[in-house]
């Protein structure tokens, strides 16, 4: 309990510098001048043999980012993003199917470098997945942490659109009648980003 409470504080202080960020630091002291808005799409491979026995390897992901400049060049980033596989249960071969929502807070310097922007981060995580086959039905939550890096690709400093190519992994086990499982793994992704 006193976990999820923690959690929830955490969520709430990058929730109120996402909010507050802008207005607390001018925009020349930062790489991307108040914030942006992502939408991406790419690829999401989970760390875990048992899943892929079940499941296809990797697959799609896609999503929505909200940033805001906290000091100089950190940037303090929200994702939501969405995951599922459909497969076959490895002895019945019944069908089965499996549906995520990966939700993290994280912050990250971003370097200026001309047109690029590369950065690094770090964060927190929070998994809700959903299972459903003949085996029966799971609705469950879990809480990770991951490390990103990527570049933004800037066409000019008043444009407001950027593309944003970036690579996250994720460590993020839940426990199912005793066993864990890792939902974590590698992500990719491309992203379009309007900056504000």
């Amino acid at each position: 309990m006193a976990k999820q409470t923690n959690i929830r504080k955490a969520t709430l202080f990058f929730a109120a510098l996402l909010t507050l960020g802008p207005f607390m630091f001018p925009s020349p002291d930062r790489a991307i001048r108040q914030g942006t808005i992502e939408f991406s799409v790419g690829g999401y491979k989970m760390n875990e043999p048992r899943f892929e026995a079940a499941y296809p390897s990797g697959g799609p992901i896609g999503g929505l980012t909200l940033s805001s400049a906290l000091v100089s060049n950190f940037n303090i980033y929200l994702d939501i993003k969405y995951y599922s596989r459909q497969g076959q249960l490895t002895f019945s071969r019944e069908e089965t199917n499996f549906y995520m929502v990966p939700i993290d807070v994280g912050v990250r310097y971003i370097y200026a470098l001309g047109p690029l922007l590369p950065y690094l981060g770090a964060g927190l995580d929070f998994y809700l997945y959903y299972e459903d086959n003949a085996i029966g039905t799971v609705l469950n939550s879990t809480n990770g942490y991951h490390v990103t890096a990527g570049t933004y690709l800037r066409f000019g400093q008043s444009v407001p659109v950027m593309i944003n190519l970036r690579a996250k992994y994720t460590w993020a086990k839940a426990e199912r009648d005793a066993n864990q499982i890792q939902l974590g793994g590698l992500e990719y992704c491309i992203g379009l980003v309007f900056t504000y």
